[in-house]
């Protein structure tokens, strides 16, 4: 299929690695359609893919503000793209984190059950429930292309972050290898980015921004490139990973982590 004709599917599309995709895949695509929870930065985003985008080239930007870890938001987007679009190309999920209420590097035993719950429906739920409806529609033009994320701390050997978070990350992994062997006989890739310490607002303004000059040496110290990933960076090989470029690969979780 013509790139320029493909409709792609970004969740936690307002800020971060699925901004910094949205931008650069709205140069590649026909139809971007785009789901967050966060309304005001979704419409920004929508705003800008559009004033990007080279006026002669005809591109539709939907925008949803959507929790994808609910199964009736997410169910109603795609009610949407199955009335509107006539097919269903890139399904990126970039929505995720390691922290939603303040267990970022909590102990099993300082962490409760719905806190546990939540990271793992934010970080690997999520994706179940957007593979589930954009795997059909890829399924009727035999074509897909499914990106995942991970983690670096899926392994569990970093201190600031939860058990929960390692449990969810590792949970991807095999999910994305697993649905990767499932989807492949109808002409779907499903990969996964194993993503390092990356620069988003969120991470900034949670993380990095708060930590001594001394604790950011050390944090630097242990990446061998020895800074910090942008989204930019990140968001280069989901376009890769959407593109025909990567047509044999299926089933890989590829790190992007400075040598980490």
């Amino acid at each position: 299929m013509n790139s320029a004709k493909r409709t792609a599917v970004i969740s936690g599309a307002a800020h971060g690695i699925g901004k910094a995709s949205a931008l650069m895949l709205a140069e590649q695509v026909s139809t971007l359609i785009l789901m967050d929870t966060d309304r005001q930065g979704l419409s920004g985003v929508q705003e800008q893919v559009t004033e990007k985008t080279d006026k002669g080239f005809p591109l539709t930007v939907d925008a949803y503000p959507a929790d994808v870890t609910q199964e009736a938001q997410v169910r109603q987007v795609f009610a949407h793209i199955r009335e509107n679009c006539s097919h269903l190309d890139i399904l990126i999920n970039a929505v995720g984190g390691s922290s939603l209420t303040g267990e970022a590097g909590a102990t099993i035993e300082e962490m409760d059950l719905r806190q546990w719950q939540a990271m793992i429906a934010l970080n690997l739920t999520s994706a179940f429930l957007c593979c589930r409806e954009a795997v059909p529609l890829m399924k009727k033009n035999r074509y897909g292309r499914i990106v995942n994320f991970s983690s670096i701390a899926r392994h569990g050997r970093r201190d600031k972050v939860s058990a929960a978070y390692a449990a969810s990350k590792a949970g991807v992994d095999g999910f994305t290898r697993k649905l990767a062997r499932e989807v492949a006989p109808f002409g779907i890739t499903c990969n996964a980015i194993a993503s390092g310490i990356t620069l988003t607002e969120r991470i900034d303004e949670q993380f990095w921004h708060i930590r001594s000059e001394e604790e950011k040496n050390a944090v630097l110290e242990s990446i061998p490139l020895g800074r910090l990933s942008t989204p930019e960076e990140q968001a280069r090989v989901v376009v890769f990973l959407a593109s025909e470029a990567s047509a044999y690969m299926t089933g890989q979780i590829v790190e992007v982590s400075g040598g980490i």
